[in-house]
């Protein structure tokens, strides 16, 4: 069982969108930092102490931040992308100043971006997608432009693919609002292949399955369709009652898995209270032949993660009637949780020193040491 203790909180004038644990100023330390609906950054202490509260973007939200060395030399930037279009990095000195490193300007909201190694060189590169129809690979030492691509409307998920028979075959599998979804070849992004779907497609995903690579993804059709990756027919495809919200695959023992979540946006309507609802949406596990394995109802889910805790492997979710539940991964049940009353935006665990930090639509900031009870 997982043992759960908070630590400390911290409460905000604004929703804090989205959080990220790492050491920020490369001091040796690791501090937290959340981000705002107006487009505040705030970074704390390991210990809740509020460092430094910094406005990035007037009046414009960020949607995701990451905390990572881009420029290999072996210090820590800052990634910050949102409404604005604007994704900027930063460099941040031991008094917590930020300096502009180099920022790269969209035409829309940034949907989200990956630092992954895009053809097999050995140094990342950034992946953005945005709602201006356009998917970009971005040299991580400049911000310049190495290659990209467009949609029909914009674009929502994005993975990078590996053959698992030639590592050194990358792929960009995207998918967008038009309905398609297109695989890219990583070092300079030619269109590969595209399917059309009749609706929204939100995220996508892959699952080997008897020697077999599949391509999942799932959208406002309320279907999860399985593609083969070698030819790209369509294998099968799985109805839900909601729309398909996430979907991601991970590993048990040798054997891939995939977790799938369905989205109701009942609570949209301001007659019902949010704590009144009974969600039709749910959270579900699909073993390596695409059957249930396991699966929760009634769960709204905003954010999850997969994370390993005292050897034993979970996943932790984050629900939009502000319940924060950890999961075992291979029976999906319930060993702690947490219920805060607010939505639940983000959250992040750090595995060396057993925090769990989450971040709530009213404001909070909340962190949490567990233990093995």
């Amino acid at each position: 069982m997982v043992n759960i203790k908070e630590r400390w909180e911290f409460h905000f004038s604004e929703p804090i969108l989205g959080v990220e644990i790492g050491d920020i100023n490369n001091n040796g330390q690791l501090e937290i930092i959340g981000f705002s609906k107006s487009g505040k950054l705030l970074i704390f202490s390991i210990n809740g102490k509020k460092i430094i509260e910094l406005e990035i973007s007037e009046n414009s939200s960020i949607w995701q931040a990451k905390i990572c060395d881009i420029d290999r030399d072996n210090k820590n930037e800052l990634l910050l992308g949102g409404l604005d279009g604007l994704l900027r990095t930063f460099k941040c000195n031991t008094s917590y100043e930020l300096s502009p490193f180099w920022a790269h300007q969209f035409g829309a909201s940034i949907s989200g971006f990956l630092h992954v190694d895009v053809n097999a060189d050995g140094i990342e590169e950034i992946v953005a997608y945005s709602i201006d129809k356009s998917l970009r690979c971005l040299n991580s030492f400049n911000g310049t432009l190495l290659w990209g691509q467009l949609f029909e409307d914009g674009i929502g998920d994005a993975i990078l693919w590996q053959d698992s028979l030639n590592p050194d075959a990358l792929e960009i599998i995207a998918c967008g609002n038009d309905g398609t979804i297109r695989s890219f070849k990583g070092n300079n992004g030619e269109l590969l292949w595209f399917k059309r779907f009749q609706d929204k497609v939100r995220c996508v995903s892959y699952l080997k399955s008897n020697n077999r690579e599949l391509i999942i993804c799932g959208g406002d059709d309320k279907k999860i369709h399985v593609i083969d990756k070698e030819n790209q027919d369509e294998l099968k495809s799985l109805q839900f009652d909601d729309f398909v919200w996430k979907c991601a695959s991970f590993m048990f023992e040798g054997k891939s898995y995939l977790l799938v979540s369905t989205y109701s946006f009942i609570y949209f309507d301001d007659s019902n209270k949010i704590e009144n609802i009974e969600f039709s949406s749910k959270v579900l596990c699909l073993n390596p032949q695409l059957e249930k394995k396991w699966e929760i109802d009634n769960i709204n889910l905003e954010c999850f993660l997969q994370v390993e805790i005292f050897s034993n492997n979970y996943f932790i979710i984050g629900t939009t009637k502000g319940k924060i539940l950890i999961l075992e991964v291979v029976t999906g049940n319930i060993v702690a949780e947490i219920n805060k009353m607010s939505c639940v935006n983000d959250i992040k665990y750090d595995s060396e020193s057993n925090i769990l930090i989450s971040c709530h639509d009213n404001g909070s900031i909340f962190a949490y040491f567990i233990g093995n009870s």
